[in-house]
């Protein structure tokens, strides 16, 4: 229903920001990385938007990128985990740590975020195995064609946290196995594997 609220802030803290667009006030909650993107109040700011309906209650969540509103989404969708759960976890851990955490199986990574248990561990690291690299990886712009770019995939991966050799080294092996016309999206995803 709604893709983005773009106006003036006219307040934020750690959890919420509330943004006038067109004379209403849109009240957002946020997860701490978007409150640290997000600029004074009184300036202009976007954000990407989720509503979420639960019963009766319809409450508006905000991102400042398109990766973590995707991972976001991706967390909700598994079972036990609500809407305030996943911005908990997207407050601790940036969508290339709970990719990188989720790859690795890293279970310490994730019990120790609060609210989350060995179980709700487990859990997601079955069930979001493949799932958030997906996510990460469509909102990552370099993957829709940055102009000047000298290699898209392996500027991917540094924007996941990579660094320049690691990223160079991934690509070249996933390249090598899925051959030169392999779709971008392809080789990020394979690339994700070698790191």
């Amino acid at each position: 229903m709604y893709s983005h609220i773009k106006g003036t802030l006219v307040s934020k803290d750690p959890t919420a920001a509330v943004v006038d667009a067109g004379g209403v006030g849109y009240h957002l909650l946020i997860s701490l990385s978007t409150f640290a993107a997000l600029p004074e109040p009184g300036n202009q700011a976007k954000l990407l938007a989720h509503l979420h309906v639960k019963e009766d209650v319809l409450q508006l969540y905000g991102f400042a990128t398109e990766k973590e509103r995707g991972v976001f989404r991706v967390l909700i969708s598994v079972s036990g985990i609500g809407p305030k759960l996943a911005l908990t976890v997207l407050s601790h851990l940036a969508p290339a740590d709970l990719e990188r955490a989720v790859a690795t199986q890293d279970m310490t990574m994730l019990t120790a975020i609060s609210g989350i248990g060995k179980k709700t561990a487990e859990r997601l690291l079955i069930e979001l195995k493949g799932r958030i690299a997906e996510a990460v990886v469509e909102g990552l712009p370099s993957l829709k064609g940055a102009a000047g770019a000298a290699d898209p995939a392996a500027d991917a991966l540094m924007a996941l946290g990579l660094n320049a050799a690691e990223a160079k080294n991934a690509v070249d092996k996933a390249r090598a196995k899925l051959g030169a016309g392999a779709p971008l999206e392809q080789v990020v995803r394979e690339s994700l594997k070698n790191k």
